[in-house]
């Protein structure tokens, strides 16, 4: 069986969950308290798609204003991408465009996908689902609402998105 690699970077705005999202996908833990990400993380999350072994590399990287320069420089080498919102936070969802600006801006087009986080906190949404589905199906893609604290669709999600960068690479 052959091995296949490939980085997926997590995008999206201070605080929306992407630390969260990576730690509980690639090891099956949730952080109890916040810190802000500093430079970029990479975890390894392994999976089989078609008999074939995947191996993601996901990069999280810091989103504050003061890497934002520096962004188009973790992003590079990524083949597909996750761009993260908090239904919660009407603000995170209406900075997707940028996130998406800055990803091509270091890789071009590259398959991405939406991600709704935080549906745990459904009582206090200001996103609604049919929202994140208006904007992926915009930009000609698939939307995701998710939970890391729950463990909600993350699987399903990162299947997917290894299932794009597998074709992505095949094109």
């Amino acid at each position: 069986m052959t091995e296949s690699s490939f980085k997926v970077s997590l995008c999206g705005e201070p605080g929306v969950g992407k630390t969260s999202i990576a730690l509980r996908q690639a090891q099956n833990s949730f952080p109890v308290s916040h810190q802000p990400t500093l430079g970029a993380n990479f975890l390894i999350w392994n999976t089989i798609i078609d008999g074939e072994e995947i191996k993601l590399i996901i990069g999280d990287s810091g989103s504050q204003e003061r890497f934002y320069s520096v962004l188009p420089t973790y992003f590079r080498g990524s083949v597909a991408a996750i761009l993260i919102f908090d239904i919660t936070k009407k603000e995170s969802f209406q900075r997707l465009t940028f996130w998406l600006e800055k990803l091509e801006e270091g890789v071009g087009k590259i398959p991405v996908i939406i991600a709704g986080n935080k549906i745990d906190l459904e009582g206090k949404r200001e996103v609604t689902k049919e929202e994140g589905e208006k904007f992926a199906k915009e930009i000609d893609t698939i939307y995701f609402e998710v939970s890391a604290k729950e463990n909600a669709n993350l699987f399903p999600m990162f299947k997917k998105i290894a299932k794009l960068a597998l074709e992505h690479d095949n094109n």
